[in-house]
């Protein structure tokens, strides 16, 4: 159910991402004549807003000859619209004691404001003609090529980077989520800004559009605000709905040489969609797995074993078909026992499920994290911005609930549900000379 973070994977990190899964307390959801969705939220705790745009497009629109421009747009969006020319939104941004940003996914791309409440009005007013009104100044164009080309050069760079887009590869035969969100230094060499303002203007329309507002505000202002900007764009352009169904697919190991020390290695198998309630089920298998120390690949093959550096598993939801995933880093002398404990690992626990006490720990870990993800404004916006996006907008309400009916019957059952023995999608990067 984890979300990605924009450009490089994060699951490295740590197993668990942010989704903020909670009740929005306070919340209302209006949809506009023009299909754009408005989720506000009320919290007076502190004197802050975050007014966030969230755009369903990302790398899985794509196509060869639009690969990367997602993520390209997002540099070039905020250098200048309509009312707003050059930087003059960012220093009015920074001037009020407020940060603007962007990120771009495989899915969407969310696109925020965060600053004192009396900024509310002009920030929802920016983000509006920024989304409708971008100018997309050729000098600009010409100054973000190589900014963003080097961005490429430093991902193919870097092997996490590298070996999350091969095991995408792997594990993605036809779904469009087998291209990477970072893109083609090819397209982004070439593409012209007649192209570029083709793409903004097909995607960037009121319905693949949700405006979330969290924060110390008045919930009639802010729906008014939005009416009169966001609202009163015309519905044009292509609604973003890819086929994102992975059919079943014989394993498939992608390997490659690099210049590393240790063997970085990922590997996986399909899992349920983001509207599926067998999530809950991922999200605790994953945890047990190996979210955290105390799960059983850490304690068995890194503490125990000793046969890796770090080891993790994760379970992340996607519009389409999810993934479970487990990374680990080793010497390279350890692939073959590590490749063998990790299926005796991952065998023994679909076949006999988790222990109560395993249950009991996985549960208490998630519904922290979650709670722990609603402490600002931004998440309680980001939390409403990609469930809604994302096609499941009442999961923050039920995911507490969902988390804690699960049994170790159905942890079972979506082990052999999904996972088929012996057979995982990988990647491997290993030492050697490309």
């Amino acid at each position: 159910m984890k979300k990605l973070l924009p450009v490089i994977p994060a699951f490295f990190i740590t197993a668990v991402f942010f989704t903020g899964a909670f009740a929005l307390e306070g919340a209302s959801k209006v949809k506009l004549d023009n299909g754009l969705t408005a989720i506000l939220i009320e919290d007076h705790s502190q004197p802050l807003v975050s007014v966030q745009v969230w755009v369903k497009a990302g790398s899985i629109n794509e196509n060869t000859k639009t690969y990367g421009l997602s993520h390209f747009l997002e540099h070039l969006i905020f250098k200048g619209s309509k009312n707003y020319p050059g930087d003059e939104m960012t220093r009015k941004t920074e001037t009020n004691g407020g940060s603007i940003n962007a990120a771009t996914s495989k899915e969407y791309t969310q696109y925020h404001i965060d600053i004192q409440k009396d900024g509310l009005e002009e920030s929802i007013r920016m983000l509006a003609d920024v989304m409708f009104e971008a100018s997309f100044p050729a000098d600009e164009i010409k100054k973000e090529r190589p900014v963003v080309l080097e961005e490429i050069s430093r991902h193919d760079d870097n092997p996490d980077a590298v070996l999350f887009d091969m095991f995408n590869e792997a594990l993605f035969a036809k779904s469009p989520y087998r291209w990477n969100i970072i893109g083609s230094s090819e397209v982004i060499r070439n593409v012209s800004r007649d192209e570029i303002i083709a793409y903004y203007k097909n995607y960037y329309t009121p319905a693949n559009m949700t405006v979330c507002v969290a924060g110390d505000f008045s919930k009639d202002k802010a729906m008014n605000l939005i009416k009169e900007t966001f609202g009163s764009r015309n519905n044009t352009g292509t609604e973003a709905n890819p086929d994102l169904t992975e059919p079943f697919h014989s394993p498939v190991e992608k390997r490659l040489a690099k210049n590393v020390e240790q063997v970085y290695w990922l590997g996986g198998f399909i899992g349920p969609d983001i509207k599926s309630d067998d999530q809950f089920a991922g999200d605790i298998a994953s945890t047990i797995l190996g979210g955290v120390r105390s799960s059983r690949l850490h304690q068995n093959i890194r503490e125990k074993k000793k046969l890796v550096y770090s080891i993790g598993c994760s379970f992340w939801s996607q519009r389409g078909s999810g993934i479970f995933a487990v990374n680990s880093i080793f010497k390279p002398e350890n692939e073959g026992e590590f490749v063998k404990e990790l299926y005796h690992e991952i065998d023994e626990f679909s076949a006999n499920g988790p222990s109560q006490d395993e249950l009991k720990r996985a549960k208490a870990i998630l519904k922290s994290q979650w709670y722990f993800g609603r402490e600002t404004c931004h998440e309680r916006a980001a939390t409403a911005g990609y469930w809604q996006t994302q096609g499941n907008p009442a999961m923050p309400d039920r995911y507490i609930q969902g988390i804690e009916k699960v049994t170790k019957e159905d942890v079972t059952a979506f082990m052999k549900k999904y996972y088929v023995p012996q057979k995982l999608n990988s990647s491997v990067i290993f030492p050697g000379k490309q």
